[in-house]
C-alpha cells in the first residue's frame, strides 16, 4: 500500500480479545487494617430463588460464630499447600490437603470434591487415598479445559448441596437420641487449589448467596491469597453471573405471574419448571410487527431510516488526492 493511501485508523495484527475485567483487592478496614469483606447471611435470604434444590440446610447454618480469618494480613508462602475455610462448611485447597490425614480428621471434612482436568484423570494423578482410608466420599468434576467449567458449575453446586443436605437430615434424626449433631464440611480442591477449584467455590457463592463475581472473588482472595483468577476465569465467572441473574429474573417473574414457577434443578438445569412461564413471551417478536406482504415500492421503514440514513461511513484508508 503506497503512501497515498494512509490508514484511517490504527491497525493491529493481534487476535481481537475481550476487554479486561478488573477486580480490585478486598477493601481494608480503616480501624483494624484487616480486609473488610462483608458476608451477608440472614434467614430472610431467598435461597429458593437460586433454582437449586437441597438448600434447606442453609437456613439453619448461622454465621454468628463465624468470623472470616482474612489471611491476607498474615499470609505466608507455605500456606498455599494448606486448605483454607471459605464458609463454615466449605474449604478450598490443593491436592496435598486432600491427602493429609490429620487435616481431614481435625477439620471434620465429610466429603471431597475434586475439580480435575481430563488429562490428569487419564494419568490417575489426582486422587486421595486418605479419603478412602477414612471412609470419606469423594466426588469429581472432570473437564478438558477451563471453558467447560461453566457447564459444570451447576453440577458441582448440586453435589455440594446434596451432601450437606443429607448430613443435615441425619442430624435431624439424631436429635431425639441426644447425640451432638455434626456439621457437614466439603473440601473443594484441584492440583494447586488456586484456579479450577477456586472458580467452583466462587460459583457456589454467586449461585447460593446472590453475589456478583467481583465480591465472590474478593471473599475467596481474602481467605486464600494464592488464588489466581486470570482473564479467562474472570470472563467465565462474569458470564455465569449473567446467566444466574437471568434465571433469577425468570423465576421472580414467574412467581409474580401466579406462583406456578417453582425453582428446581435437574442435572445441569437452573430455572422454573412451569412451561407456561417459559412459553409466555415478554413482548412481540419482530415478524409480528411486520405485514405478510411487503411492497418493495413503498416508502422505507421509518425505523430503518432512523438507524441507517444518517449513519456516516468509515473508510479503512484515507485518500490524500495523490496518484
Amino acid at each position: 500500500m503506497g503512501d497515498s493511501h494512509p490508514p484511517a485508523h490504527e491497525w493491529s495484527y493481534r487476535v481481537p480479545s475481550p476487554p479486561r475485567l478488573y477486580v480490585p483487592p478486598p477493601p481494608i478496614h480503616t480501624l483494624s487494617g484487616a480486609p473488610a469483606v462483608p458476608f451477608d447471611h440472614h434467614l430472610n435470604l431467598d435461597f429458593m430463588s437460586t433454582g437449586f434444590d437441597n438448600n434447606d440446610f442453609l437456613k439453619t447454618v448461622t454465621y454468628d460464630h463465624y468470623i472470616p480469618s482474612h489471611a491476607i494480613t498474615y499470609w505466608q508462602y507455605e500456606a498455599r499447600r494448606n486448605a483454607q475455610q471459605v464458609l463454615p462448611f466449605l474449604y478450598l485447597g490443593p491436592i496435598s490437603a486432600a491427602r493429609d490425614h490429620e487435616f481431614l480428621v481435625s477439620q471434620g471434612i465429610t466429603m471431597l470434591l475434586a475439580v480435575r482436568d481430563i488429562r490428569v484423570v487419564n494419568a490417575r494423578l489426582l486422587g486421595s487415598k486418605a479419603a478412602l482410608e477414612l471412609g470419606i466420599p469423594c466426588s469429581t468434576i472432570d473437564t478438558s479445559g477451563n471453558q467447560e467449567l461453566i457447564g459444570q458449575f451447576p453440577h458441582g453446586i448440586e453435589i455440594i448441596n446434596a451432601h450437606l443436605s443429607e448430613i443435615h437430615k441425619q442430624n435431624q434424626s439424631t436429635l431425639a437420641t441426644g447425640k451432638a449433631p455434626t456439621l457437614g464440611k466439603v473440601l473443594v480442591f484441584c492440583e494447586t487449589g488456586n484456579e479450577r477449584s477456586a472458580a467452583m467455590v466462587a460459583a457456589y457463592l454467586m449461585a447460593m448467596y446472590s453475589m456478583d463475581f467481583v465480591k465472590a472473588i474478593q471473599i475467596i482472595h481474602a481467605q486464600r491469597f494464592s488464588v489466581s483468577f486470570d482473564d479467562s476465569l474472570r470472563h467465565l465467572l462474569h458470564t455465569f453471573d449473567c446467566i444466574l441473574q437471568a434465571k433469577r429474573d425468570v423465576i421472580h417473574s414467574g412467581q409474580q405471574a401466579g406462583g406456578a414457577a417453582t425453582s428446581t434443578s435437574q442435572g445441569h438445569s437452573l430455572g422454573p419448571t412451569s412451561r407456561e412461564v417459559l412459553r409466555k413471551p415478554s413482548k412481540r417478536a419482530l415478524d409480528e410487527t411486520l405485514e405478510d406482504d411487503v411492497n418493495m415500492d413503498a416508502e422505507p421503514d421509518p425505523n430503518d431510516v432512523a438507524r441507517f440514513a444518517r449513519r456516516a461511513g468509515a473508510a479503512p484508508f484515507l485518500d490524500d488526492g495523490g496518484s
